[in-house]
């Protein structure tokens, strides 16, 4: 018999079933953004969803240590624990959130309880993400979302490869 390895990709079903307010992730649409950006302002807008991302960090927190208990040994970050950071059209960047700094420290804490755990963490792109295209702003954007994924990584403090 080997030892099987077992990885849970994103979301922990188990512990939605728990407590769903505080173990799903946040996520923004960019209609949503754009309308509060104009009902509210750019930097409200902004500060909801710095709220939501700081929200979607701590998840991932559980998320790896819902995998410790659970002898899950790899985790697969969700695609859903930034949204609109990388899309373009909008111009965000992570450094102009208004909980940047708790956001980056919550990161690196996911990070260190994902080494002390011995739980490894990986990313996915989505299925839009195509270096193969030959829509060179598809390629772009691909490039861009890959290099977002390798800082998250890096603001973890963990290994761009295995």
């Amino acid at each position: 018999m080997t030892n099987t390895i077992l990885g849970l990709t994103c979301i922990s079903e188990e512990l939605k079933e728990k407590d769903k307010a505080k173990y799903s992730f946040k996520t923004m649409t960019r209609k949503r953004f754009n309308d509060l950006c104009n009902t509210i302002g750019r930097n409200e807008a902004l500060s909801q969803l710095s709220e939501r991302i700081l929200h979607n960090v701590v998840v991932t927190q559980y998320i790896i240590n819902h995998c410790a208990r659970t002898n899950i040994r790899h985790y697969r970050l969700s695609s859903s624990l930034f949204p609109l950071l990388t899309d373009q059209t909008l111009e965000i960047s992570l450094e102009e959130l208004p909980n940047y700094a708790s956001i980056k420290q919550e990161l690196r804490q996911a990070g260190l309880i994902a080494q002390t755990l011995r739980i490894s963490i990986g990313s996915h792109p989505d299925q839009f993400n195509v270096l193969a295209s030959k829509n060179l702003d598809a390629v772009d954007r691909t490039i861009t979302e890959l290099n977002f994924q390798a800082s998250v990584l890096d603001m973890l403090g963990l290994p761009q490869d295995h």
